[in-house]
């Protein structure tokens, strides 16, 4: 269990500021998403999730355990050179437990979208490619939330911001949309590993890649996408081999206290503010449940998430 303190200080680090989560860095021939140092610093204070965990993969290990995730998934589950580079590189980010703690959270609501759409499960794992679960992440070209919603592709699918209210760091509001948007570029491709890579890019990019290539084959019209585009699929693998097999690295998270869904929804039919709020619910969960109030203020008619 999380220390008492948990809550207040993953309001006061992670949402105090926006971190950029979608610069990259060359390794060995290979594009990886560089985490900014600044939340890595801050997810670090957060809880005592150990650090200590074996990082070693064999490949007669890898290769059985990727083949365990192919056959109970969806997904193109590859394995190869590409996918074990990104694997390795994963587990060297000490970290890491600290996500799946707080994964606890999160994933039971972006479960339950992607099941309303009629999506695999394992996409959730996207999200925490695209913004290492903070829901006030912030990229270099302007997509925010969660699931890195782009201003225009955001509007298109009903994410709204003003002065007091932005739903782009809603987290109900931003997985709707992230996982309507994945059903849609799964329509347009047919195909998991060009949806995801889509989702970074946009479809434009990703039909580029596709006539330069002369195939649809990912991994043979990869090296035609975009630098940063080329790391996600990969990205995505390896979140999604971290999440199935820390346990099996000796990983040992200190999981989050509540899920979404312990939480309760109430309207607001005047206008109010958090202080005023918190005579009756926790301050901290409430600053940390609704972070797309932007302000102490909480128009009227909005949605809140208490507990």
């Amino acid at each position: 269990m999380l220390r008492k303190t948990f809550l207040a200080l993953l309001f006061c680090s992670l949402f105090s500021n926006l971190f950029s989560q979608n610069s990259t860095e060359e390794e060995d021939g290979q594009t990886y998403i560089k985490i900014d140092q600044n939340y890595i610093k801050d997810l670090n204070s957060l809880n005592d999730s150990s650090e200590d965990f074996e990082v070693g993969l064999d490949l007669s290990t890898y290769r059985k355990r990727f083949e365990f995730l192919n056959a109970n998934t969806g997904l193109n589950i590859d394995y190869n050179d590409v996918t074990y580079s990104y694997v390795k590189k994963f587990l060297s980010y000490r970290w890491y437990p600290k996500i799946i703690g707080l994964s606890v959270y999160y994933f039971p609501l972006f479960e339950s979208k992607l099941d309303k759409y009629g999506l695999p499960r394992e996409l959730k794992y996207l999200s925490v490619v695209e913004s290492a679960l903070n829901p006030r992440a912030g990229s270099l070209v302007g997509a925010s939330g969660l699931w890195q919603f782009m201003p225009a592709t955001g509007s298109q699918y009903g994410l709204r911001k003003n002065e007091y209210v932005n739903t782009y760091y809603d987290p109900m509001s931003n997985s709707d949309a992230g996982a309507r948007y994945l059903r849609d570029l799964y329509r347009e491709f047919k195909d998991w590993n060009l949806a995801i890579s889509a989702y970074n890019c946009g479809s434009g990019n990703v039909r580029k890649a596709i006539k330069k290539a002369g195939t649809r084959n990912y991994w043979k019209l990869r090296p035609y996408l975009p630098k940063e585009t080329q790391a996600y699929v990969p990205s995505f693998i390896a979140v999604n081999y971290l999440f199935n097999f820390y346990k099996a690295h000796g990983m040992r998270p200190s999981y989050f206290k509540y899920n979404f869904f312990d939480l309760r929804i109430i309207k607001i039919n005047q206008t109010t503010s958090f202080n005023a709020l918190s005579k009756k619910f926790s301050y901290n969960i409430l600053k940390f449940a609704n972070p797309q109030f932007t302000t102490e203020l909480i128009p009227a008619g909005s949605i809140v998430y208490v507990k």
